[in-house]
């Protein structure tokens, strides 16, 4: 069986239970050396101080000097017994047994080969050596008589094989203990198994590394740029598009603050303001962009939030001639209502008999909208604004507002750092608000008088700065929101889920290019509302 084919739960455990059993294996061996070198050495001492003690009784140096031990025999099989040794054994000053445990041992040399510091140094020490009942600890001693001369030797010794004896139950325990805390050990693994793979989603190793691959692939061959922060403003990921459209280092600006960065990015707004934008107009790394945004959530908790985006430049050519065709069909379509209309009238007076009214009637069209074109024409030099203030105009009409262009109105080619496409979105945004207002004027306050219908517009590029203003009599900025917060995404006056944006998206304009969006309410009905724009980069 492939170690890949088994289950990321069955792999915990198995890692944690041989892992675990090979650790408490080592602890036990450990253990059990460190008891059977204690016990040795607690043996040794007490067959040292056994050994000592004999070799200087005067008895046993009387016995040595005598040869006289026969009588001691059991006396000292006896002693042996008490302490728990398994022999004590005295020689002669040639090694030669006086005393041993196995009387046909008696009278032959001591074996071990363990004796000579004792006979030939006279000294006290601990041994391990093979003798005739098998491998023991010794403790030997110098039996040295009245004169100082060295006589004899005496050993008393324990046998390993007995100490192992003793340290083979505290084993067994070790090992007792060692199965109790594997199955310890495999329950817990088996839980944080669990646990770990529900965080992971419930993928194993091998499909989280294949996605993981897949899911890098992808984002290195989208056109779009792609970038993703965690729930701190860390930046997590970022594709090779989104490097090259913001002039960016991945190495270098991967696990940084966004703010660090794109300082003009706002990204981190969704990780405590949660919201979804699609197509959004941003200004980043020097680049206007067109961006989809949407906050990452995880159990109903925001852990992160990304972003795609565009540059808008490759949609400009398109963007611009939509909006063209937009507006022409916009215009074409209050016309076609408006001139229906006229058509009904003509129609009838016609058949009414009245053709110096029907002339006069064509005649008043006629100058109108050839006075209104070449106006636009000869004081808006750019073709897209003048586009729509001609399609607002007859928008208006259709409402049965007035709009004004007023007629110091200026409007030169536009600097390069200045898109016709943005000065389109904020006269026509402020415009509609502009409607509304008047027609919510209309509908809601008794006071209104036809003189308030009007609304005028007036751009003009003198000077250093290019000033954009709307005028309506109508209702009024509401008193209940500050100026602050009527620019914010998603707050209207209107009960519809749809708008909030208009502002929003003025504000954030001028803003891009250093700006200024002005709204004050006129004295006495409406509001004005100023856009200034500075033709040349602000440092």
């Amino acid at each position: 069986m492939k170690w890949s084919s088994i289950t990321f739960r069955k792999r915990m455990l198995i890692i944690m239970t041989l892992s675990g059993l090979i650790e408490l294996l080592i602890l036990v061996a450990a253990g059990f050396l460190y008891l059977k070198h204690n016990q040795e050495e607690e043996m040794g001492l007490k067959a040292l101080g056994v050994a000592s003690f004999l070799a200087q009784s005067p008895q046993v140096v009387t016995m040595i000097e005598e040869n006289s031990a026969e009588e001691f025999q059991h006396r000292y099989r006896t002693l042996t017994k008490q302490i728990g040794a398994a022999f004590i054994v005295i020689g002669d000053k040639q090694g030669i047994r006086i005393v041993h445990p196995v009387d046909a041992r008696i009278g032959k040399p001591m074996k071990g080969g363990d004796n000579q510091k004792a006979l030939l140094e006279g000294r006290s020490y601990v041994s391990f050596a093979v003798g005739s009942l098998g491998y023991s600890v010794r403790g030997k001693s110098a039996v040295v008589n009245d004169q100082g001369e060295i006589i004899g030797v005496v050993s008393v010794g324990y046998l390993v094989d007995r100490l192992q004896d003793r340290i083979e139950p505290f084993l067994i325990y070790l090992l007792g203990m060692t199965f109790m805390v594997l199955g310890a050990n495999a329950l817990i693994s088996g839980f944080a198994a669990r646990r770990f793979q529900k965080a992971i989603l419930g993928f194993e190793p091998e499909e989280i590394a294949r996605l993981y691959v897949e899911l890098d692939v992808t984002l290195e061959t989208l056109k779009e740029g792609i970038l993703s922060i965690d729930d701190q403003g860390i930046l997590r990921s970022i594709n090779k598009s989104a490097c090259q459209i913001l002039g960016l280092s991945k190495q270098e600006s991967l696990h940084r603050p966004i703010n660090e960065v794109l300082p003009d990015s706002d990204l981190s707004t969704l990780l405590w303001t949660p919201r979804t934008d699609q197509d959004i107009n941003l200004y980043l790394g020097g680049q206007r962009l067109i961006a989809n945004r949407s906050p990452i959530i995880v159990d109903g908790k925001v852990v992160g939030a990304v972003s795609s985006f565009r540059l808008r430049d490759e949609l400009n050519e398109l963007n611009e001639q939509l909006a063209k065709t937009q507006e022409y069909a916009e215009l074409l379509r209050s016309q076609t209502h408006e001139h229906r209309n006229k058509l009904n009238a003509i129609g009838g007076m016609v058949q009414m008999g009245e053709l110096d009214a029907v002339q006069q009637l064509i005649g008043q069209e006629t100058d109108h909208y050839q006075t209104l074109i070449h106006f636009l024409r000869e004081t808006v030099k750019e073709p897209l604004v003048a586009g729509m203030l001609l399609g607002k105009t007859e928008r208006a009409r259709e409402l049965g507002l007035s709009l004004v262009v007023e007629e110091g109105s200026r409007l030169n080619p536009l600097p390069n750092r200045i898109n016709a496409q943005d000065l389109v979105t904020i006269l026509g945004n402020l415009i509609d608000n502009a409607f509304d207002a008047t027609r919510k004027a209309i509908n809601e306050d008794p006071t209104f008088t036809p003189d308030r219908i009007k609304i005028e517009v007036s751009v003009s590029d003198f000077g250093n700065e290019i000033i954009l203003e709307v005028n309506d009599l109508g209702c009024g900025l509401p008193i209940e929101l500050t100026t602050e917060s009527l620019v914010e995404r998603g707050v209207s006056t209107n009960n519809c889920e749809t708008r909030g944006v208009g502002l929003f998206l003025v504000n954030q304009l001028a803003q891009r290019y250093r700006g200024e969006l002005e709204m004050t309410n006129n004295k006495v009905f409406g509001a004005r509302m100023t856009v200034y724009l500075p033709k040349e980069e602000q440092i």
